[in-house]
């Protein structure tokens, strides 16, 4: 248990206090947890996707994180750049 100061001001001028229980968990054991549950393998994505509004592809929804840019662009680099080390390492 810890005691916290807030960002708000109570009746009588003062900052307001709590007293906060803190959990700490092994974020390797929360992500196998989430990743192992039946119950949430249907929410989950491993994989980029592009997703549209209309048949014609030209109107992007961007409302989760692997609908975004960016882990598009991550995924395919990392892609490359791993098949690249792989071919290298081949070669000697």
């Amino acid at each position: 248990m810890i005691d916290v100061e807030g960002d708000l001001v109570g009746e009588d001028g003062a900052v307001k206090r709590e007293t906060v229980e803190l959990w700490r968990r092994d974020p390797v054991e929360c992500v196998e947890e989430l990743i192992g549950n039946p119950a949430l393998r249907d929410m989950m994505a491993y994989v980029p996707e592009h997703a549209y509004t209309d048949a014609k592809g030209e109107s992007r929804i961007y409302d989760e994180m692997w609908t975004g840019d960016w882990w598009w662009e991550t995924q395919v680099s990392t892609y490359h750049r791993c098949r690249r080390m792989r071919m290298q390492l081949t070669r000697r």
